[in-house]
């Protein structure tokens, strides 16, 4: 009998959706580890370890508060049998702000300051309470009373980020506002440990993925061009490295839970 994955995500809106992308809650059933990739997004997070010890990459967490750094890679999470996670991911450079500072790496946080003290305690609440939609609603309502909703990044920053995601260039962003190419450089370097271009790699590359989750018969010559890729192998190899995937094994994937959907619903 394999193991599976329960997952559960919400979207926050309205006071919490400049900030919060996401807030979700997991668990393992079942005999076996089950392994799952975190997607390289530019974003950071913190998940709260509530049950066995899990494994990020090559790193070992036991039960405690994990903080993600900005993820610029697709990387494999490890879940052992009976394990129980809660989390929340930030929309780009917000987890610095929040958390007063950029991670390099995960971590387990220690009781340090008031963040991460109210972070330990928040953990211990989410320890008490059984199933999903409990968990998340403690999160939630966690974060409408203790999350700082005054603008906790530069506001340069976020409106280049806003800019890229426009599909603008670094220069066409600039001439829209008060700084400079460099500082603008540096802000993303500070906050999220990137260039402009990189977190453009990537954001395209997560379209990329978006648009074949949902239209796997996708024509990949056409995705590149509209993407903004010179062509079909360039895409290939920025998705391979950034998503650790490439877009032809990523629609036979699509396609393979296609089809099982389709006969476990013909039965």
């Amino acid at each position: 009998m394999k193991s599976s994955l329960e997952f559960k995500l919400i979207q926050p809106k309205g006071l919490l959706s400049p900030y919060i992308q996401g807030i979700w809650s997991a668990s393992v059933h079942g005999p076996e580890a089950c392994d799952h990739w975190l997607h390289g997004d530019a974003c950071s997070g913190i998940i709260f370890n509530l049950g066995s010890t899990i494994k990020l990459g090559d790193n070992i967490f036991p039960t405690g508060v994990i903080v993600l750094p900005v993820s610029k890679f697709a990387q494999k999470i490890s879940l052992p049998p009976r394990s129980k996670l809660v989390g929340m991911r930030f929309h780009p450079a917000i987890g610095a702000g929040v958390l007063g500072k950029r991670y390099d790496e995960p971590k387990i946080v220690t009781t340090d300051n008031k963040m991460t003290l109210a972070l330990q305690d928040l953990r211990e609440s989410l320890a008490s309470n059984h199933g999903h939609f409990a968990c998340i609603t403690t999160l939630y309502r966690w974060l409408i009373d203790r999350l700082d909703l005054s603008c906790p990044i530069p506001i340069e920053l976020a409106h280049a980020l806003k800019a890229i995601e426009q599909s603008q260039t670094p220069t066409q962003f600039c001439n829209d506002i008060t700084i400079s190419q460099r500082q603008i450089e540096r802000q993303f370097q500070k906050w999220l440990g990137l260039t402009p271009k990189h977190y453009q790699r990537i954001l395209r590359v997560k379209s990329v993925i978006n648009v074949l989750r949902e239209i796997p018969d996708s024509g990949l010559a056409d995705l590149a061009l509209s993407h903004g890729f010179s062509d079909q192998s360039h895409m290939t190899r920025e998705c391979k490295k950034i998503a650790k995937i490439t877009p032809k094994v990523f629609t036979k994937r699509v396609r393979l839970q296609m089809e099982s959907l389709t006969h476990l619903f013909q039965k």
